[in-house]
């Protein structure tokens, strides 16, 4: 629950900071790395996707490195809880990854925190050392 509050602060502050994210939707996807569709180059940067409806709703944010994820991402359910969360480094899943299928609350904070530690998935850490 503390993992999810520090992402998506740290994702919302790089939001509203003035650092531009870009629209995944105007990308293009060229053997699996993202592209800027005039240049074709591989994309760099902050992204973010929306719902379909409401359209400014955000559904995905993190960020692109050379075309893949790279970094923190979080994927929202629609009614704004966390589906999932965790980090990439250089297009492969790293370090604790939360994920909550069910988006509905249970109103009962024990509940919540048991259904997270239920959904926890570790991979390998993200600094690329071995844990012991």
């Amino acid at each position: 629950m503390i993992r999810v509050l520090l992402l998506s602060a740290s994702l919302s502050a790089a939001a509203c900071s003035g650092r531009e994210r870009t629209d995944l939707a105007a990308l293009d996807v060229v053997d699996s790395v993202y592209v800027v569709p005039e240049t074709l180059e591989p994309f760099s940067g902050a992204i973010v996707r929306y719902f379909e409806e409401p359209s400014d709703q955000v559904q995905l944010e993190g960020g692109l490195r050379d075309g893949v994820f790279d970094g923190d991402l979080v994927v929202y359910h629609p009614n704004g809880r966390v589906r999932y969360m965790g980090s990439f480094r250089d297009g492969e899943r790293c370090g604790p990854w939360t994920e909550n299928a069910d988006s509905t609350e249970t109103g009962n904070v024990y509940a919540e925190v048991m259904r997270e530690v239920e959904t926890l998935g570790l991979y390998p850490p993200c600094d690329g050392k071995e844990a012991g």
